[in-house]
């Protein structure tokens, strides 16, 4: 064995860095498992953990060390549970956007009847619905049009120098609560315009069937509601991107805030 290899300092200095790494890629690997797109199970496993290895890889150089090396396994284990809930909750709050359109979605099905056709998702192997479908794939097509993950990546960077690793659990229970809160209130105003709309649909209706009691409103109320809600939808899409993009540029800056 060459003299280099047996000296102890060299054999620290490795075992040091092997420690680091490790720690980076399990932040890296919370980020990727929840980080909408990259992290969904269509992505083939195999791809998935090579961009965590090449990320971790590239990271790990310019990444802060711990104060303190763990002494033994279970601060190392503790030490692994803090930077999975770090990556994590990066990569969560972009899917609470997600889960916000996905959330108009469902309102807007319940109210023009689409509620009742409800198909498996293979993506996220769940029921979801028909307009829910449709907004979660563009809010996916503009995620990486905007160039969202390349912002998360870099939010991820600097992500240490806001909690560096070993500086305890991240994340504020009520703020997180709060966003959301804000993130639900935001479906829900990316629905209002379809719901308002078929609620005056509703009204009408009714006032038909008090002053024509012949109407058979139970064949006439669904392809009405259906016809009404599809055009106000098509008139929301127009204006989806401007109400969305917004969000999606804030999100890096967002997610960071959880960490603090």
């Amino acid at each position: 064995m060459p003299p280099t290899l047996g000296s102890p300092a060299v054999w620290a200095l490795a075992q040091g860095q092997v420690l680091m790494w490790l720690l980076v890629i399990v932040r890296i690997t919370g980020l990727m498992a929840t980080l909408p797109g990259l992290g969904q199970e269509r992505i083939p496993l195999q791809v998935r953990a090579a961009l965590a290895i090449l990320l971790s890889v590239i990271i790990t150089p310019v990444a802060p060390r711990p104060r303190e090396a763990p002494a033994d396994m279970w601060q190392l284990l503790a030490l692994m549970v803090m930077e999975l809930a770090a990556g994590l909750l990066l990569g969560l709050f972009v899917a609470w956007i997600i889960e916000a359109v996905s959330f108009a979605g469902h309102l807007m099905d319940m109210q023009m009847g689409f509620s009742f056709v409800q198909f498996l998702d293979p993506a996220t192997a769940r029921p979801a619905s028909i307009s829910g479908t449709v907004l979660t794939q563009l809010t996916l097509l503009f995620i990486f049009i905007s160039g969202l993950h390349h912002q998360m990546i870099l939010a991820l960077v600097e992500s240490y120098r806001i909690v560096p690793i070993g500086s305890g659990m991240p994340g504020d229970p009520m703020r997180i609560v709060s966003m959301v809160g804000m993130l639900l209130a935001r479906g829900l105003q990316l629905a209002f315009p379809v719901m308002l709309t078929l609620f005056f649909v509703d009204v009408l209706e009714g006032i038909s069937a008090r002053f024509m009691p012949q109407l058979q409103l139970m064949q006439l109320s669904f392809p009405i509601k259906i016809a009404v809600g599809l055009a106000v939808l098509g008139v929301v899409l127009r204006e989806f991107s401007a109400w969305l993009l917004p969000i999606l540029e804030a999100a890096p800056r967002e997610a960071l805030r959880f960490l603090r």
